[in-house]
């Protein structure tokens, strides 16, 4: 895979105060709350868009998971684990939804919506209408893929991927195993890079996600 400069990781690192104001929503404080929110607020909505592929979906569940996240923040044990315990909260108001039912994947038709996380990374600043078209066509390609894999690789595979987590958050998050974990994200990644290869050609844009 490759590297993340610092700048990179650092974005999806919790932020060095996380333990504080975990303390201090346990304490009644709803303005550390909104800071917990603006920092993981687009990261949930894009992660159950995902996993769903409905941004209605996504939005409803999201605010589901925020309220539940407040209301049960006591049960926190380790402040530190803020943020995998969220995830794993926005993974089981996904899981409840769609029990025994599969998400239907809506086209990616404009660019609304949650946040790309790192298929931004496949865009450029300075592109063209045609590159635009490419852009918005790659997306559909590669959501259309993560749709189409297993459960428990589709998962991990947002997780890892696109949201740049440590194997172990993600271990904690799914509830899995280390071993499994790692074994889950490279099939889901060969998975993934099978699908999309014929349209990206050899190298394109590869190494963003793979």
């Amino acid at each position: 895979m490759k590297k993340r400069s610092r700048a990179e990781a650092g974005k999806n690192e919790p932020p060095e105060h996380l333990a504080e104001l975990v303390g201090r929503v346990k304490a009644g404080d709803v303005e550390a709350f909104r800071q917990l929110y603006d920092v993981y607020g687009r990261k949930i909505v894009n992660y159950i868009y995902r996993l769903t592929g409905s941004r209605a979906e996504a939005e409803d569940l999201a605010q589901d998971t925020f309220v539940l996240a407040f209301n049960k923040i006591g049960s926190l044990k380790d402040d530190r684990k803020f943020q995998s315990w969220l995830f794993r909260i926005a993974q089981n108001n996904v899981y409840q939804k769609y029990r025994g039912k599969r998400p239907h994947f809506e086209s990616i038709d404009d660019e609304e919506g949650p946040e790309l996380s790192n298929l931004d990374q496949l865009e450029s600043s300075s592109r063209n209408p045609e590159d635009r078209v490419l852009s918005t066509e790659l997306q559909e390609r590669i959501q259309e893929a993560i749709g189409e894999l297993p459960e428990k690789y589709r998962e991990v595979f947002v997780l890892s991927a696109l949201h740049r987590l440590s194997y172990q958050d993600i271990s904690e998050i799914v509830g899995r195993s280390l071993a499994s974990v790692k074994s889950d994200i490279h099939r889901a990644r060969v998975a993934v890079r099978d699908k999309v290869k014929n349209y990206l050609g050899d190298n394109y844009g590869m190494s963003s996600l793979f």
